[in-house]
């Protein structure tokens, strides 16, 4: 079996013979940000949309990015290629660049960093989701919401659902209004309208987010960005989650079920998407 081979900062190196400098701000302060992105047979899936919320995450921080977004796209298409699997996720981290002395000076041009790995096996539907209170986690938000490095209060959140039994945790804030998952969105299904929170709840707009809301549309589903209190989600009729990795995933918590019978409409027609080149 080959080498993995991942992208250091201008070179390809095998992964076991990578390192990231100590003083790098990423490594040292979080300071940076990330995109998860998907590829299917050799081929990326919305990258355009990756770069554009990247873009908007470095503008949000005032991070200079020498790359252009078509270098960018080159240098995973490469990465692709110097791999064995054809289909998985790559992870491009964009770092302030190396610290100099003070934690504010920085020496040089931001960093950038990709990995790459296969797709995780699909786990059994639905997953079971649990609701936890955002003020228990020490969660980052921005407005707009970008992916920052720190994830601390998520990863957090994502040990203690799966100590519940969980998949995955649903965050609800001081609102009471339920925002997103720690990793994921979240799409509920009522009177065949399709609703998930809204952006300016500090929502992360995910790409499997709005390629869902895109085929809800042209499926001629009624969907709305909402505020959703957590009082009403016994009221819904379906639910699911969604994100890169896992496309979409029906999911369920204690004491409520569905047959997901438009969540498996929407399904087929995302994964057909995911397989399509040039989608």
């Amino acid at each position: 079996m080959s080498k993995t081979i991942i992208f250091l900062n201008g070179e390809f190196k095998p992964l076991n013979e990578s390192a990231i400098a100590f003083n790098d701000g990423g490594f040292q302060y979080g300071d940076g940000l990330f995109e998860t992105i998907r590829f299917q047979n050799g081929n990326i899936f919305s990258s355009n949309k990756h770069l554009r919320r990247l873009r908007e995450g470095l503008r949000v921080l005032d991070l200079h990015l020498e790359q252009t977004n078509e270098s960018l796209i080159l240098t995973l298409q490469q990465l692709i290629a110097k791999n064995e699997f054809k289909s998985g996720l790559l992870r491009l981290m964009v770092t302030r660049g190396i610290i100099e002395g003070t934690p504010w000076n920085y020496a040089g041009a931001s960093c950038v960093y990709i990995s790459i790995r296969p797709l995780s096996p699909s786990p059994k539907s639905p997953v079971k989701v649990v609701f936890l209170k955002e003020k228990n986690y020490p969660i980052i938000r921005f407005s707009p919401a970008i992916k920052s490095m720190n994830y601390i209060g998520n990863m957090k959140a994502k040990k203690d659902a799966e100590k519940m039994g969980a998949y995955e945790p649903v965050f609800i804030n001081n609102e009471n209004y339920v925002t997103e998952c720690a990793i994921r969105n979240i799409f509920f299904i009522k009177d065949d309208i399709l609703f998930t929170p809204s952006l300016d709840l500090g929502v992360l707009p995910g790409v499997m987010r709005s390629t869902i809301l895109e085929i809800a549309r042209e499926m001629e589903i009624p969907a709305e960005e909402s505020y959703i209190s957590y009082s009403e989600i016994n009221e819904m009729k379906e639910a699911f989650i969604s994100s890169t990795g896992i496309g979409l995933l029906p999911c369920c918590w204690n004491g409520w079920v569905s047959n997901f019978e438009l969540t498996k409409k929407i399904s087929v027609e995302l994964n057909r998407r995911i397989h399509t080149p040039g989608k």
